[in-house]
C-alpha cells in the first residue's frame, strides 16, 4: 500500500506500534496500527539473520531501519513494541528468563517500550479466526533450519506444540510430530506453514503436497490436507 494515502490528516494522531518477530536465527520488524478495530500492518522489513546474541541488536536495528524507510518523517517513530516469539520461549504464560534478558537488551539498546508478546502460532490462529470468522482447526508448522515446530489447533483450542529435528523428509518430520499428540480421532485436514524465508517456504509446501497423506498408518485425515 502507499503509506502517503493512508496518512491523512484525520489519521495523523493514530497510535503506531512496532512488531518484532524473534525466531531462532531470524528477526523481522513491522509497523502496525489499529484501523476500524482491526490490526493493520503498514510496513514490514525483510527477515535479517542472527546467530550469536552479539548479532541480535544489530540485526534488530537493521530490521527496524528497513521497516521505517517509507514512514512519513513528520510522524514520530513508534516506541511501543509487541514481540512475536516461538512457543519454546514461553512457559506457563510467561517468557522464560533467559529470553526475557534478550528482549530487555533490545529495548534498552534501541529505545523501545515493550508492550507485550504473542506466541507466533497462536497469533496465526487468532488472525485466521479474525479473517475467516470461525475458530481454526489446523496443523500450524514453523520451518526452521535445524527443526520444525508443530502446533495442533482444533476449533481454536491449542492441543499442543512439539519440536522435531529436521531430517531429509519434511513429511516424515510432520508425521513424527503429530504422532506425539496421540489423537485417537482424525487430524485437521489443513496445514498452515510459515517461516521467514519465502523460497524455502514454497519448497516445504511442495514437499508436503507431494506426499500421500491418506495412505499413512500412524495418523489419519478425513481427506488430503489443504496446504
Amino acid at each position: 500500500m502507499d503509506l502517503k494515502d493512508f496518512f491523512s490528516k484525520e489519521k495523523i494522531n493514530q497510535d503506531f506500534f512496532w512488531a518484532i518477530v524473534l525466531e531462532p536465527g531470524l528477526i523481522q520488524a513491522a509497523i502496525w496500527t489499529i484501523n476500524e478495530e482491526k490490526a493493520q500492518v503498514l510496513s514490514i522489513s525483510n527477515p535479517v539473520s542472527w546467530i550469536e546474541d552479539e548479532d541480535l541488536i544489530n540485526a534488530c536495528d537493521a530490521s527496524l531501519s528497513s521497516a521505517i524507510q517509507n514512514f512519513p518523517n513528520d510522524i514520530g517513530e513508534p516506541s511501543k513494541t509487541v514481540f512475536g516469539v516461538s512457543s519454546k520461549w514461553v512457559e506457563n504464560g510467561e517468557i522464560k528468563e533467559e529470553y526475557i534478558e534478550k528482549i530487555k537488551k533490545i529495548c534498552s539498546e534501541l529505545s523501545l517500550e515493550p508492550s507485550g508478546f504473542v506466541v507466533l502460532s497462536e497469533a496465526i490462529a487468532h488472525l485466521s479466526k479474525s479473517e475467516e470468522g470461525s475458530p481454526l482447526s489446523a496443523v500450524v508448522i514453523a520451518t526452521r533450519e535445524e527443526n520444525i515446530e508443530i502446533s495442533l489447533f482444533k476449533l481454536g483450542n491449542l492441543i499442543g506444540t512439539t519440536t522435531v529435528a529436521r531430517s531429509v523428509s519434511i513429511p516424515d518430520d510432520v508425521i513424527e510430530g503429530l504422532t506425539r499428540f496421540g489423537l485417537n480421532d482424525s487430524y485437521p485436514s489443513r496445514f498452515l506453514i510459515y517461516d521467514g524465508k519465502e523460497g524455502e517456504l514454497e519448497e516445504v509446501r511442495q514437499n508436503l503436497l507431494a506426499y500421500d497423506w491418506e495412505s499413512g498408518e500412524k495418523i489419519k485425515f478425513l481427506h488430503t490436507p489443504k496446504i
